[in-house]
């Protein structure tokens, strides 16, 4: 199987393998990291032996497993893999830019709004990640780095908070992200919801291509 159509294990295994979980056939993130959960490949039989010890909230993205008796897997809305096509990414103006600290709280507080329990206390530490603020000091807009595969890396957590969307936020933020991707040699790619059409329309906009859906389920524990 392509690394692209299973890139929670790709990513566990290359560049990330120092999160990597090992569970029975499977392997994970730890859960304060990121909610995800992977097989080598689709079909791939898990055992109890094998999930003991994992709780609520993984999810699987790509390759399903067969489970045991007693688990189940709840199918979510598909995803869309998008890699970057376009050329070199300008730096954008940076000035109302900021790194933010892997730990920092806003980020969680954030993009609860928008995908809540996907991003973790520990997530901040999957990547690079950047925001901007109000006038307040109020982290309002959001992009970061999460799944890396060595060669390519995923822009992830994008978000604005509703009462700042339109002013070009999103986009500022995911060109600061690439462009750090690129100058380390890295190649731009991100998952978005499959019926999101407005943010698929940006990504375009960018030089971003579909490449493929992927399945998304929510792992079940017994009782």
């Amino acid at each position: 199987m392509q690394e692209m159509e299973n890139p929670i294990w790709a990513a566990l295994n290359s560049a990330q393998q120092h999160f990597n979980i090992p569970t029975g056939a499977a392997c994970r993130y730890p859960a304060a990291v990121a909610p995800f959960i992977a097989v080598a490949e689709a079909g791939v039989a898990l055992s109890a032996a094998d999930l003991e010890g994992v709780g609520e909230g993984y999810y699987f993205l790509g390759a399903m497993p067969e489970l045991p008796q007693g688990w189940s897997l709840q199918p979510l809305s598909g995803v869309l893999q998008m890699v970057y096509e376009g050329g070199p990414v300008a730096a954008p103006d940076a000035e109302a830019i900021r790194v933010l600290a892997a730990d920092d709280p806003a980020m969680v507080e954030l993009t609860n709004i928008a995908f809540p329990g996907y991003f973790r206390p520990r997530t901040g530490e999957m990547g690079k990640y950047a925001g901007i603020h109000d006038d307040g000091g109020r982290l309002v807009a959001l992009s970061g780095e999460r799944m890396d595969l060595g060669h390519m890396r995923e822009v992830s957590a994008v978000c604005t908070h509703p009462d700042f969307t339109g002013r070009g936020y999103a986009r500022k933020l995911v060109e600061f992200i690439m462009h750090g991707m690129q100058q380390q040699g890295v190649r731009p790619m991100l998952h978005v919801g499959a019926v999101n059409a407005r943010a698929q329309a940006l990504y375009r906009s960018m030089g971003y291509v579909a490449t493929r859906e992927l399945p998304h389920a929510r792992l079940i524990c017994p009782g």
